[in-house]
């Protein structure tokens, strides 16, 4: 009787311990952040208007962009240039939708970069409804682009001039590669970035995340603090 008893707590510990990795896979797979739902709940539009409400607070200007699918706040940057860093695109032509929370996430980045040498960051893409590409295969869940989320960058330029492009001199140990990969694996704004130590997936560019969730009690307020 106890050695049953006791299988029967082995189980149920064990079946407890899996639950947040199964729920983390869950999540994984349909990478959207927490809290998201589609069409926006009143605490993503709630969200959407703190964000915004910080962008002016650190003074960024910014423009309200038409109604885009899947994007929660798309708004554009006229100037392009957030936390004192210009973005340029590679060969795309603006104006380039984006979420306000990766316009934020840039914004309170840029002194970081600008500390590491960056002047200038030149991507190719920002807002694309498209599906996740890993191993040069398609998945099916939908990529953070298509939220206006995320970002890839192909080179970065820096206060001397210098171009870094990434698919150059990222094997080659490049330092100021390294400590921007560093200073976006430590930031509270990003996500995990993705960049060529990951896979062939993303060989020549440095793909980046804003963090946002939409569960009220892990708001942008709290984040920013009193």
């Amino acid at each position: 009787m106890r050695r049953a008893s006791i299988a029967v707590l082995f189980t149920l510990v064990s079946s407890a311990l899996l639950l947040p990795s199964a729920e983390a896979r869950t999540i994984h797979r349909k990478n959207m952040p927490d809290g998201w739902v589609w069409p926006p709940s009143p605490a993503m539009k709630r969200e959407g208007a703190r964000c915004l409400a910080a962008l002016d607070e650190a003074g960024v200007v910014w423009k309200k962009a038409p109604k885009t699918r899947k994007v929660v706040t798309p708004i554009y940057v006229p100037a392009m240039e957030l936390g004192g860093i210009k973005l340029s695109p590679t060969f795309r032509k603006g104006p380039f939708l984006m979420d306000c929370h990766l316009a934020l996430a840039l914004e309170r980045h840029g002194e970081v970069l600008r500390q590491l040498g960056v002047a200038e960051i030149r991507f190719s893409t920002i807002h694309e409804y498209r599906q996740v590409r890993l191993g040069g295969r398609k998945r099916n869940v939908l990529s953070r682009h298509a939220l206006g989320l995320a970002m890839d960058i192909f080179e970065f330029v820096t206060d001397t001039g210098d171009r870094i492009v990434v698919k150059d001199r990222y094997k080659k140990h490049d330092p100021t590669l390294l400590a921007v990969e560093r200073s976006v694996l430590a930031s509270m704004d990003f996500r995990t970035p993705l960049t060529p130590g990951n896979d062939s997936s993303h060989r020549d560019h440095f793909h980046i995340e804003a963090r946002v969730d939409f569960l009220e009690d892990r708001s942008i307020t709290a984040m920013l603090g009193p």
